[in-house]
């Protein structure tokens, strides 16, 4: 029989009440792991964890919002409590955050960068000395291709480039400090992905956009929420346990 990838272990996905967070929690799920979904909203959450449960997995929902200090810790003492250990952090939630620049508000940059930085640097910090004790941990902070290009056309999302660049510098340098006490900090650089959100943002289909955009798709379509979730598992299982530091591009050649 063979052995599911991530059995045995705990892991907390943020914003997993989102589409990405969520398929990444069902695949976790089916490969062994107890998923702890947590999300702003409370009855997509339950859905999700009683979906999981139903299908003979482990799970537990946690309602928190990141860009909430209280919640961060929260979020991870209850998870501990819960499952009684964590070894998987998927700092996954994210706030894009579009603004006129020359309008652009202080209140409105720094509700980006609570949710985008500050939350993750609080889970983190709250969960690194459970891991320290344990003599391993695993950080995995979901990025995206839009730090490593410049764009006229990504100006009234600069609050989120911007945050986003500084989780990818937070995960390095977490990566080299934490090394020593056998903790992995990871990133998935992430594409243009075909979730429900993006497409309701844009009134449109996945197959309207690859038609409209070819050219930004080398590989000519959107990625699938799948393919995140495969490599958060690759991340997070036995299989990578000397990789750390590590931007692990899935975006079809958006960046290379």
């Amino acid at each position: 029989m063979e052995t599911k990838r991530l059995a045995g272990k705990v892991a907390i996905i943020t914003g997993s009440t989102g589409e990405m967070g969520e398929v990444m929690a069902a695949k976790m799920a089916k490969e062994g792991a107890s998923v702890v979904i947590s999300g702003r909203n409370e009855s997509v959450g339950k859905v999700i964890t009683n979906g999981i449960l139903d299908s003979g997995g482990k799970s537990h929902f946690i309602k928190a919002d990141v860009s909430i200090p209280e919640d961060c810790h929260r979020l991870i003492d209850e998870s501990i409590n819960h499952f009684g250990k964590v070894d998987i952090l998927i700092n996954n939630a994210a706030h894009l955050g579009e603004f006129d620049f020359e309008k652009l508000q202080p209140q409105e940059w720094d509700s980006v960068f609570a949710t985008n930085i500050r939350g993750p640097m609080l889970c983190c910090q709250r969960i690194i000395p459970h891991f320290k004790r344990q003599r391993s941990g695993c950080i995995i902070n979901i990025g995206t291709t839009t730090i490593y290009k410049a764009a006229s056309s990504q100006m009234e999302r600069l609050a989120y480039v911007s945050s986003k660049g500084a989780l990818l510098t937070f995960t390095k340098h977490m990566a080299r400090s934490l090394a020593s006490d056998q903790i992995r900090s990871n990133w998935i650089t992430v594409g243009w992905v075909a979730t429900r959100g993006e497409l309701s943002l844009r009134k449109t289909t996945s197959e309207d956009i690859e038609n409209e955009f070819a050219s930004r798709l080398p590989m000519g379509r959107l990625e699938k929420p799948e393919e995140i979730a495969s490599g958060v598992i690759y991340l997070a299982s036995d299989e990578a346990t000397h990789v750390t530091g590590c931007e692990l591009n899935i975006s079809g050649a958006m960046w290379v």
